[in-house]
């Protein structure tokens, strides 16, 4: 069957999926099907298991993917994961094809070794051909062929903070005197055999669980353990701030700074300078930005950081917050027992006068999103959106299959998208469909974020960023 027809198909099926557990009506929104070409994970690839080498190509074979490096244009292409067919499991040894954009993956197993074909993206199993020369190396014997770069290797191998890594594999070029070698920390290093230089070719995230991101102008921001990464739009370059949270929470970018929320409280990053201030918050759960400063959800109530740093406390009884949406001037709270808001001028959360007689309501509030001017929330089980003229509030069933929802975002006309611990569900409103897609099949791990921007879903995931077209 066709790619088109086999596209064609699956679009039919998820209609009929989602009417069946959405409601009735015809759908303003078709569920997207998700494909290689339209969707990407981008992962930890810092650790590398086997290098190979082509005229044109190098690739890189590590735990989470393979990342494809383009000699001729000097960056990276899209990674290769499990959702594209990786093998899981140890790669042993990596062969380039030297006559086409391919390389073979030796598993070590009795299969034999797996082709995958970069222009075809498909895998194949079989005997490596005997034609084909490997041109990997030991790494001993790849700097004895590049002395200059042996007598730096304690300075290559030292990274930013001062943590040493070493080498884990090398491959040879065929067509010049160039090494690429593969390491257990900084991704690739490129060294010129004859006259030592070098380069750390590093791409990917610094871990694969990405607790939040923001959009910038270049692309993404992502917060995951052990720092803060951007990854430009196009996917091609990856760009880290090593910093020591174990793991964050929420993650705002404005102006030039970036916001997380850490496990050591709200730490703020001055993009020009590097320089970082951490706020001693470390029950903070989530942030939204107004003219009166940032505000901070914590696990016993609600802060805001003005313009001068300082921190002020607000009225709001002791009730841990799971989620903030700043409308405007108004601050929008997710607690506990359902949802807040604090009014321009005020210093105290106040529950919204339609939702004051419906206890069915007062309920935990996971996930906050605007589109337009209709606010939007998720409960445990409910989408729940408000009409801006009459306040009054409609919801629809979510299903089981998408776990507890984590994340809403979404474009006026576009539908919906909740992120769930078992999946990302795409919604229609108007129509009441709704279509899960499900960890692990279509998304690699539980959503934990999304942001939506003119050209793709970006979702953070357990296992890394997800970029949706």
């Amino acid at each position: 069957m066709s790619s088109k027809k086999r596209r064609a198909l699956t679009t039919a099926m998820l209609g009929i999926l989602g009417c069946a557990t959405g409601g009735g009506g015809p759908s303003g929104v078709t569920p997207l099907v998700f494909e290689s070409e339209n969707r990407v994970v981008i992962s930890d690839f810092l650790d590398v298991q086997a290098v190979a080498a082509s005229p044109w190509m190098v690739f890189g074979a590590t735990l989470h993917g393979l990342v494809i490096y383009d000699r001729v244009a000097h960056r990276f292409r899209p990674p290769i994961t499990a959702l594209d067919g990786y093998p899981a499991g140890r790669v042993r040894r990596a062969i380039a094809d030297q006559t086409g954009n391919a390389v073979w993956l030796d598993l070590g197993t009795s299969g034999g070794y797996v082709r995958f074909d970069i222009d075809g993206r498909t895998w194949t199993t079989g005997q490596l051909p005997s034609d084909q020369n490997s041109g990997s190396l030991t790494v001993e014997a790849a700097l004895a062929r590049a002395p200059l770069a042996d007598a730096m290797r304690a300075a290559i191998l030292t990274d930013a903070r001062l943590r040493t890594h070493q080498f884990t594999a090398a491959a040879a070029t065929p067509d010049r005197p160039e090494i690429f070698l593969g390491t257990n920390g900084l991704g690739l290093v490129r060294v010129d055999a004859q006259t030592g230089e070098w380069e750390v070719l590093t791409y990917g995230l610094l871990a694969p669980n990405v607790g939040a991101l923001a959009l910038a102008p270049e692309g993404v921001w992502t917060a995951q353990r052990r720092g803060v990464t951007l990854v430009t739009r196009d996917l091609t370059v990856t760009r880290s701030n090593d910093l020591s949270f174990l793991y964050s929470r929420r993650l705002i970018f404005s102006g030039d700074q970036l916001w997380v929320v850490t496990e050591q409280g709200v730490v703020r990053i001055d993009q020009t300078t590097g320089r970082s201030r951490t706020w001693n918050l470390p029950d903070a759960t989530a942030l939204a930005r107004t003219s009166e400063g940032m505000w901070v959800g914590t696990t016993h109530g609600l802060s805001i950081i003005r313009e001068d740093d300082q921190i002020d406390d607000v009225a709001s009884n002791g009730i841990p917050m799971l989620c903030l949406l700043a409308a405007g001037d108004t601050l929008w709270a997710g607690t506990s027992v359902g949802l807040g808001q604090v009014l321009p001028g005020t210093a105290a959360i106040t529950i919204p006068p339609e939702l004051a007689q419906r206890a069915t309501l007062h309920v935990p509030v996971y996930a906050l999103a605007q589109l337009d001017d209709t606010l939007v929330m998720a409960t445990e089980r409910q989408l729940l959106w408000r009409d801006p003229a009459t306040h009054e509030w409609s919801a629809l069933v979510l299903p089981a299959t998408l776990g507890r929802p984590t994340a809403l975002t979404g474009r006026p006309g576009e539908g919906l998208w909740v992120g769930g611990t078992l999946g990302l569900a795409q919604a229609d409103l108007s129509s009441g469909l709704i279509h899960v897609h499900p960890v692990p099949f279509e998304i690699p791990a539980a959503v934990r974020d999304l942001a939506v921007d003119r050209s793709y879903l970006w979702a953070a995931t357990d296992s890394g960023l997800m970029r949706i077209q």
